[in-house]
């Protein structure tokens, strides 16, 4: 029976590699199945495994960026200088290893999570491997990636992209010819809450993810701070942790949002699960989404979703008007004022709470499972 190896950067908290322990424990049932994990972060990996799911790590250093930061911004000269070199040697170290791996194996199935490392794959990996690689971000049409597509993804059998636009734009860049398929197969959720009542939940809104720049919380306390006037018994939990944690607790402090404006810091699954089970609403900002795992965690846990309508990711999941709502991208008032109606509308939220949690079971392990049986099979 074909081994199939997924690839990846890390196994710590986070959507991408929560979708990789999700993929292993599925293929598991059918496939002996080993990821293969450049980093052991510590607490990975972060999402339960299968027990039969053997998990390998190809390096004992870790990412560097936190020492780094700290050096540089306490003006330590000779502690920056060693992280430097640190840094420098995790990153050759990382691209040797992904390298040294992908020439090691000669059957099954490898999957590779990463655009730099699909790369690798394209050009590195045994012809009797079945190649597959996952693209889990919205390209954008960056020079970096289209270059790729053109021509660096032709040694590769599939390309798993997470919506169908995404899968219909990146074939318009595989050449002509190219033995590459370019599919769609969407996250799926392996758990789903029990039943609990939506009636009783609070008067909060929730957003969960890492504290980055690209997630854009900064513009969801802008938005929640205009609501503040007519709804001030509203209060707003942002989950997670990360590299702007003190930019948003100043930012918290300046728009007077202390204790209504909560960070968490990084919580487990069923802490996340439970923030969400008491939360009304669930609000997105981030500028750019692939096809975000968390609004799929929301849905099931019966939360009407708010979020900008970037480029792809939430349109994907979100069905206007029956789970959630989408604003034009940027537009702090239209934003705060949807929130605001659905404030304001409690049987309107109940409403969409029970159509969250429908739309939720389309993302069940089944029936995602069909799918990737067209993808694992030449």
């Amino acid at each position: 029976m074909k081994t199939i190896r997924i690839l990846a950067l890390h196994l710590a908290y986070g959507g991408v590699e929560k979708a990789i322990c999700s993929m292993a424990n599925l293929f598991v049932q059918r496939y002996p199945v080993e990821i293969i994990s450049v980093y052991d972060m510590p607490n990975s990996p972060a999402y339960p495994l299968d027990e039969h799911v053997k998990v390998r790590y190809l390096l004992k250093d870790r990412p560097n960026q936190k020492e780094w930061h700290a050096a540089l911004r306490g003006l330590r000269p000779i502690s920056f200088l060693r992280e430097s070199i640190r840094a420098v040697k995790v990153l050759v170290g990382k691209k040797l290893a992904v390298r040294r791996t992908i020439r090691s194996i000669h059957d099954g199935i490898l999957i590779t999570t990463r655009h730099e490392d699909n790369l690798v794959l394209s050009l590195l990996g045994d012809p009797k491997v079945w190649k597959i690689a996952q693209v889990h971000e919205d390209h954008c049409f960056d020079l970096r990636y289209l270059d790729g597509f053109r021509h660096g993804y032709s040694g590769l059998d599939v390309v798993v992209m997470l919506t169908p636009g995404l899968a219909e734009e990146v074939r318009q860049w595989i050449p002509a010819g190219a033995k590459t398929r370019v599919v769609s197969v969407p996250n799926f959720l392996e758990h789903f809450p029990e039943p609990f009542p939506l009636e009783e939940k609070e008067k909060r809104i929730v957003a969960v993810g890492r504290l980055s720049w690209e997630k854009g919380f900064d513009r969801l306390l802008d938005c929640f701070a205009l609501t503040r006037e007519k709804h001030p018994d509203w209060s707003l939990h942002i989950v997670g942790d990360g590299p702007e944690q003190e930019k948003l607790e100043h930012k918290i402090a300046e728009l007077g949002l202390e204790g209504a404006a909560v960070l968490t810091g990084r919580l487990s699954p069923a802490g996340v699960e439970e923030e969400m089970k008491r939360a009304s609403l669930y609000a997105m900002t981030s500028l750019s989404e692939g096809f975000p795992f968390v609004l799929l965690e929301a849905l099931s846990c019966g939360l009407p979703c708010l979020a900008y309508d970037v480029r792809v990711g939430p349109a994907a999941v979100i069905r206007p008007g029956l789970d959630g709502i989408l604003v034009p991208d940027g537009d702090r008032e239209a934003y705060a004022a949807r929130l605001m109606e659905l404030m304001e509308d409690d049987a309107r939220r109940l409403e969409m709470a029970r159509e969250a949690q429908l739309h939720a079971r389309e993302y069940s392990r089944e029936k995602v499972a069909g799918i990737w049986e067209t993808v694992l099979e030449p």
